[in-house]
């Protein structure tokens, strides 16, 4: 049967429920500040973010952002800004454009934007980016920059295309390498620390959630981060090589039918959408959806199978992803084998995708 899960009622009935109270499962929480605030978040991964063209790109992609967010943006932090505080009210902040230009090739790209009431609350209105140095990029072991955004659950059930849009206009404009993109919960910028047991919480009550700070897992190159991708989404790039890798566009065709996935073209790869919208899929209702599980098996050569960790470590007992249970939340939609016709099988039952959903020009 299909999934029945009806989260955007859930959330209109409990507005609430987007954010979570600091530190909420540590010791001495929980604190006077939102730790973790429930959004749709999609991530890039992309090279040469010193170089002045791919620059240039951040803040094309940050334009098409506010454009949309602007009324809701309220703070801007930099990491190691070469001149000036570190955080900023956004009405006073200059464009990123002029702080981009003021940036030298061993400046570190660092802008997140976000939509608290307080400096250090999470917020799901959020675009953040954290690139190379020309030296790390020279040196080839640091791994990929990364661009975060991310809008309220709600804005994206009232605007079905919204999201998609950007992300593959992003996807394009940066020559994404890979990246992801559905439901998540953005911890404080920071304070991240003390919330990542919020969020390893919700991600053992919620398989469709991402977990783990992005730019961090951008380093991660010893597991195989530049040529491998963290997870299926609902929203998934892969590069041309990844295309091939998985057997060609032909097969992720036959693997990932037209009913429900949605390809597009974004230049150097493509972005596959799986099902109109994110699932939160829920592990007591439903823990292994055809919508997922399908692509998670059609590109399962390009997926990472270990990363170590996500989380710093546990002080007093909190729940954190760290070892085994990171490793395990990358194989969280693994099924053996012999049971792929039985989830094509049931695929036929999950939500299709309509053209009020996606994007025009599908491949």
């Amino acid at each position: 049967m299909e999934n029945n899960f009806d989260t955007a009622a859930l959330l209109r009935a409990n507005p609430d429920a987007l954010f979570l109270p600091g530190a909420m499962l540590m010791k001495y929480g929980p604190q006077d500040y939102i730790g973790a605030a429930f959004a749709v978040r999609g991530t890039i991964y992309f090279d040469g973010s010193h170089t002045p063209e791919v620059r240039a790109a951040i803040c094309k992609c940050f334009e098409a952002y506010e454009a949309v967010a602007k009324k809701h943006l309220t703070w801007l932090w930099r990491a190691e800004p070469p001149s000036g505080p570190d955080l900023f009210a956004y009405a006073k902040a200059k464009p990123m454009k002029v702080m981009m230009d003021g940036l030298k090739a061993n400046d570190v790209v660092s802008f997140g934007y976000i939509g608290g009431k307080k400096s250090e609350d999470a917020s799901p209105w959020m675009f953040h980016v954290l690139g190379l140095r020309e030296w790390e990029a020279k040196m080839g072991t640091w791994g990929l920059a990364t661009l975060t955004f991310s809008f309220p659950p709600l804005f994206v059930e009232e605007n079905p295309t919204a999201f998609q849009r950007l992300f593959v206009e992003f996807a394009k404009t940066l020559k994404a390498v890979h990246g992801f993109g559905g439901y998540a919960f953005n911890l404080s910028l920071v304070r991240d620390e003390p919330n990542e047991p919020t969020e390893a919480f919700m991600a053992g009550k919620m398989n469709g959630i991402d977990v783990g700070d992005p730019a961090i897992i951008g380093g991660r190159v010893k597991y195989g981060i530049k040529d491998h991708i963290k997870t299926v989404g609902w929203l998934t790039a892969i590069n041309h090589k990844m295309v091939e890798k998985v057997g060609g566009l032909a097969t992720l065709h036959s693997e990932l039918p037209a009913s429900w996935f949605a390809k597009y073209d974004y230049g150097s790869g493509i972005v596959i959408q799986s099902g109109p919208k994110p699932e939160i899929v829920p592990i007591e209702v439903d823990p292994l959806p055809a919508i997922y599980v399908l692509p998670n098996i059609a590109l399962k050569d390009v997926r990472m199978t270990e990363i170590g960790g996500f989380h710093y470590g546990s002080k007093d007992g909190e729940p954190r992803l760290r070892g085994a249970a990171a490793d395990e939340w990358l194989h969280r939609f693994d099924v053996p084998e012999e049971d792929l016709m039985k989830y094509r099988a049931k695929l036929l039952d999950e939500a299709k995708l309509t053209p009020a959903t996606t994007l025009p020009g599908r491949l």
